[in-house]
């Protein structure tokens, strides 16, 4: 299965009052990314707006986007697989007890 991948090479700034990003790059890191279309040499990357100015007060980021094959696949049967449910205590019941060993059992089952 073939995704997309970013690699980050730069930061930027909105150049103030002005609706103008300047974005400062190496050169050794933009030549990695160049890429030949019909005989000419070209750099494709994308700028994005950051949700928050980083600690140096860069607004933008800029990336190059490559697409690559995966090495991971998923199975049919991975898809399908009925989730697990936990069921809940019937009323009446005495539930101290139980609700614990129910809490333990649903914190063993989490995924992280």
């Amino acid at each position: 299965m073939k995704t997309f991948v970013k690699k980050y090479i730069a930061k930027g700034k909105q150049v103030k009052d002005l609706q103008i990003v300047k974005i400062s790059i190496r050169i050794e890191d933009i030549l990695q990314h160049a890429h030949e279309y019909k005989g000419e040499q070209y750099i494709t990357f994308e700028v994005a707006k950051l949700q928050n100015p980083d600690s140096f007060g860069n607004d933008y980021t800029v990336y190059v986007n490559k697409l690559v094959e995966s090495e991971t696949t998923v199975e049919k049967s991975q898809v399908n697989e009925p989730k697990k449910e936990i069921k809940a205590a019937k009323p009446g019941k005495k539930t101290a007890k139980n609700g614990k060993k129910a809490a333990e059992k649903q914190a063993d089952e989490l995924p992280f």
